[in-house]
């Protein structure tokens, strides 16, 4: 599989020290200049820094809203279109919606966790606790339902994980 991503996935997948799991669950793994810029991150050979185009660049120039180059989500979704590539990691809700009118699959950085755990790089209960970590000790605000829907999807129960 394939994929670009955003800024903030990669941050985030860095805070719970599971950025390494991007190289085992895709190839490539594009982020554009803005994004690399944005993360403030030595990040590893395998996250490919890949220019857009000029007609690319133009556009995102020229695009007015709350996607704007400072966020790096439209530069990553301009990447994911002009790359043929239909999987875009990016966290902002509007954003996500944003993609998927321009035809591509975003996924938020718990969706790559879940992911990696359906590929089998990643066990239930570390995953679950990796989201846990990003929730308690980074801030991610997670409603007490999604955080169930995400258990279930994860196909675990976790009877020694603390009640939320």
């Amino acid at each position: 599989m394939r994929l670009v991503t955003n800024a903030s996935p990669l941050i985030f997948l860095a805070k719970v020290e599971l950025l390494s799991l991007l190289r085992s669950c895709f190839s490539p793994v594009l982020a554009p200049p803005a994004v690399v810029a944005e993360t403030g991150l030595d990040l590893p050979d395998f996250i490919e820094c890949r220019k857009l185009s000029e007609v690319g660049e133009a556009f995102v120039h020229g695009a007015v809203g709350a996607l704007h180059r400072g966020g790096g989500e439209l530069e990553a979704m301009v990447l994911s279109r002009e790359q043929g590539i239909d999987l875009v990691a990016i966290d902002d809700k509007a954003a996500r919606s944003r993609a998927s009118q321009l035809g591509l699959r975003p996924s938020g950085t718990l969706g790559l966790i879940v992911l990696a755990q359906r590929l089998g790089h990643l066990d239930a209960p570390t995953a679950m606790t990796k989201v846990d970590e990003r929730v308690d000790i980074h801030r991610l605000y997670l409603s007490t339902q999604v955080r169930q829907q995400i258990r279930t999807q994860l196909g675990a129960t976790f009877t020694d994980t603390v009640k939320r």
